[in-house]
């Protein structure tokens, strides 16, 4: 067996071989598991598919850390070494690292060149409620993950409805609604549309816009997710259209049995659902918009997001859904949001957003406009997963 040095290792010349065989094949498996994640969901039953992919996870795993040193290797070694030692063409060499880096790493931009791409990229959208939008910095920027968190009753799911309804009718956009707790009601985003419109043809049409997705497990939602990227990435988007805005109502559920105990595959697989809606709201210009659970260290303690500080870092900006009984004269409920996280705007900042009556009040100037929501009756196209 030959032996040469690279930097202050040794490699065999068979190592340097394998190396060279992992790297072409690594370039090839991102697309061959878009094709095989295609074929399982058309050929197989949901609960085979959901087998496959749990089996394929812990596979994805072990093939990578023993692949990951040789690739590791090859990159960052002298290739005329390797050509001269080896036996190999320096050029075939030289194309397969141009090909690894292009495809798997990370170059180095300027401020000026990420300022000129964000500029031409990103959208800022409204949420149907200006004091929302004054919270957001103006809307849901494109690009990015926003949080909705707050405990049951807080207004999330109608938070959510509002900002389907806003952007259906108002930007004449399409949406994308993946219910995960079967939260979506027909009859809300019906009234708050009739509130938005006269013309009973122009809600329809903006109910038309809109598809919802049941998904109550975690693989479902992930083959929708990845479903919906292929579909964007080969620019097919069928009757739905040009689409803007993906809701996920909520992320909590699925996820959240998962975690705990020994076990670490609950933890990868939510760290693969935070990278594909990521890439998906990045790649896409799409704003994905996510609601949580809250919970306390203590009955006094603060509330806090679920999902723990892996999830911390997926979400641009978190905003904190809340519900307090107002003055016992007035018998009514107040609906605060307020500012958790955000890349924009100083934490801290809390709004008022009054939900119940289907329109919109003017209030004092200085104070924002409450967005308000309420009941209804429609019909939706709703779609199992």
């Amino acid at each position: 067996m030959f032996f040469f040095a690279v930097g202050s290792r040794t490699i065999s010349k068979e190592k340097l071989h394998c190396s060279i065989l992992w790297g072409i094949l690594l370039v090839h498996l991102k697309s061959l598991w878009r094709r095989f994640a295609c074929w399982c969901r058309q050929v197989l039953s949901k609960p085979v598919v959901s087998l496959v992919f749990m089996v394929c996870l812990g596979l994805a795993s072990n093939f990578l850390s023993l692949v990951l040193f040789a690739v590791v290797d090859f990159v960052s070694s002298d290739l005329e070494d390797v050509a001269q030692k080896c036996s190999l063409s320096y050029k075939a060499l030289v194309a397969v690292r141009r090909v690894l880096l292009a495809q798997f790493s990370a170059f180095p931009t300027n401020g000026a060149d990420l300022y000129e791409e964000l500029k031409s990229s990103t959208a800022i959208l409204p949420t149907g409620s200006l004091s929302l939008d004054q919270l957001l910095d103006s809307g849901l920027y494109t690009g990015e993950v926003t949080e909705l968190m707050g405990a049951p009753g807080s207004g999330k799911t109608q938070v959510c409805l509002g900002i389907v309804a806003s952007v259906s009718l108002g930007l004449k956009q399409h949406v994308l609604f993946l219910d995960s707790t079967g939260g979506f009601t027909a009859s809300r985003l019906y009234e708050m549309l009739q509130a938005r419109a006269e013309d009973k043809e122009e809600q329809l049409e903006a109910l038309q816009r809109v598809q919802v997705v049941r998904v109550f497990h975690i693989y479902e939602m992930l083959s929708a997710v990845q479903e919906l990227r292929d579909r964007l990435s080969q620019q097919v988007v069928s009757s739905m259209g040009p689409l803007k805005v993906v809701v996920i109502d909520s992320v909590s559920a699925v996820i959240y049995p998962l975690l705990g105990g020994k076990q670490s595959e609950g933890l990868a697989i939510m760290m693969r659902l935070a990278r594909e809606l990521k890439t998906l709201a990045r790649e896409f210009s799409l704003a994905v918009v996510v609601t949580n659970q809250v919970t306390r260290d203590s009955s006094t303690g603060p509330l806090k997001p679920a999902l723990g500080r892996a999830w911390s870092f997926v979400p641009s900006t978190r905003v904190l859904l809340e519900s307090k009984e107002a003055s016992w004269e007035k018998a009514t409920t107040q609906r605060l949001a307020s500012l958790a996280k955000s890349p924009r705007q100083p934490t801290g900042i809390q709004v008022e957003l009054d939900i119940g009556n289907g329109h919109v009040q003017e209030l004092s100037p200085g104070t924002p406009t409450k967005g308000v929501w309420s009941d209804g009756k429609a019909n939706v196209k709703v779609q199992e997963s």
